[in-house]
């Protein structure tokens, strides 16, 4: 048997070996094993019920997982990517007026169109085609608008009147767990421990759970609403079979994409499935570029020609939206089980059987709060920031001015879809002005007309 796995996975091949697998599942595991906490709270600010997300982030996770490293046979980890779970929920439901059934629906199709491209091919010559300053300017602005989102949700910043938003102060208990999180990961993350977003959540809910016990000891007080808003314990045993968020995902949101595919033909909805289907196109690619630079012996074009690896998490975010949650993308963090010596599928195979045991911590939920997840979500922006280098500075305003519209509009007009909209139409107009028409790629001018279609629906 274990010759038989080695020779389906490769391992001997490709140089690694089954301790270096199994490191590379756990290190890659722990380094995205966030994403289960946070992805229900994110989706639940859309009205989803977070049992049944917690339940379909783990379910759909590990059968994309499953999918990568049994049939493309590579060590990515796949799961609910966090720019799309916050276009899901604060873009397209809470600001465009979208019920969570429908941007359901909008994700199961736009996962429909991402495999037929993914096969074909046709994929590859799309995302050659967007400019580099553009696909680097959206992740900038996602990250931004990431950081902005927990900022505001922690209680960092509040509205303001004069000012819109300002500080929110340290008489509110979530703003101490947020910053004391953020430090801990600080602090991992200027250490080089590939843990770091991990551990900042860790350090968040113990600072509240010490928060809780101040008030229980009667050290000071606080308000009840400010009380019920902090981390506490899972009452019994942090340990249960997952009979609660299954059934909460089989009774609220397994099929319900498929029962809202009639409200798909609006030019609203077309508009929020080709932005799905773009922010997963640039999602998976930006990460298998880093997977690249970690595998020296593979050349970044292989990456990016490879079918298979894109067609499993454009299979991923299928099966999303049919169990309940938004589209999945390969994890940039997952590249730290590559970096730990993985070399071969049963990396992701192995992290999709952690994904599945973690089921049976569901009573942990009660630990993850908004400011918990802050430093999960303060550590991604930085992340995406560092992509501000690869924006072609240098290039002309042709190119800076569509940069900075997108990056600015993202986080300030608090809407994804607009952002890159404007970045796209301000690109075109702006290549016209240059007298550079004859260097757009012909996709742009097809996004562009989507883009004024698109504005017409504001």
């Amino acid at each position: 048997m274990k010759e038989k796995i080695d020779q389906f996975f490769g391992i001997t091949k490709s140089g690694s070996t089954y301790k270096r697998e199994l490191t590379g599942g756990l290190t890659a595991f722990l380094a995205m094993s966030y994403v289960i906490f946070v992805n229900p709270i994110i989706l639940g600010q859309a009205g989803m019920p977070k049992d049944a997300v917690f339940m379909s982030t783990i379910v759909s996770s590990a059968l994309a997982m499953l999918i990568m490293g049994l049939w493309a046979r590579f060590p990515l980890g796949l799961a609910p990517c966090m720019s799309m779970n916050a276009f899901f929920a604060y873009s397209v439901v809470l600001q465009m007026g979208k019920t969570w059934q429908e941007a359901l629906a909008c994700v199961l199709v736009s996962s429909i169109l991402f495999i037929l491209l993914a096969i074909s091919g046709i994929r590859s010559k799309i995302i050659r085609s967007i400019p580099v300053s553009i696909k680097q300017a959206g992740t900038v602005g996602l990250g931004i608008f990431i950081a902005f989102v927990s900022f505001k949700n922690s209680g960092i910043i509040v509205p303001d009147e004069g000012m819109f938003i300002t500080f929110g102060g340290f008489h509110n208990p979530n703003v101490i767990i947020a910053f004391f999180g953020i430090l801990t990961a600080a602090f991992f993350l200027v250490r080089k421990n590939q843990y770091a977003v991990f551990l900042g959540m860790i350090g968040a809910a113990i600072c509240g759970l010490f928060i809780r016990l101040g008030v229980s000891m009667d050290w000071f007080s606080l308000s009840e609403s400010a009380v019920a808003s902090l981390p506490q314990l899972p009452e019994g045993s942090p340990i249960v079979v997952p009979t609660v968020p299954m059934e909460a995902m089989l009774n609220e949101t397994f099929l319900v994409a498929v029962k809202n595919l009639d409200k798909m033909l609006s030019a609203d909805s077309i508009i929020v499935i080709l932005t799905f289907l773009f922010l997963d196109f640039f999602g998976t690619a930006t990460t298998l570029s880093a997977a690249a630079t970690q595998v020296s012996e593979i050349k970044s074009e292989s990456f990016e020609d490879n079918t298979r690896i894109y067609s499993a998490d454009a299979i991923g975010s299928f099966f999303g939206s049919l169990f309940g949650t938004s589209s999945l993308s390969t994890y940039i963090e997952s590249v730290s089980g590559i970096i730990a010596g993985a070399r071969t599928g049963l990396m992701s195979v192995i992290v999709a059987i952690l994904f599945l045991l973690s089921a049976f911590l569901y009573p942990v939920l009660s630990l993850v709060t908004p400011a918990v997840t802050t430093p999960a979500m303060v550590l991604i922006g930085i992340f995406m920031m560092q992509n501000i280098t690869k924006i072609k500075w240098d290039g002309g305003f042709e190119e800076i001015i569509p940069a900075f519209l997108i990056i600015v509009m993202m986080p300030l007009t608090g809407s994804i879809a607009l952002g890159l909209v404007l970045g796209f139409l301000s690109y075109e107009l702006c290549m016209i002005f240059a007298k550079r028409t004859g260097e757009i790629p012909p996709v742009m001018h097809v996004v562009a007309l989507i883009s004024v279609a698109y504005l017409f629906t504001l």
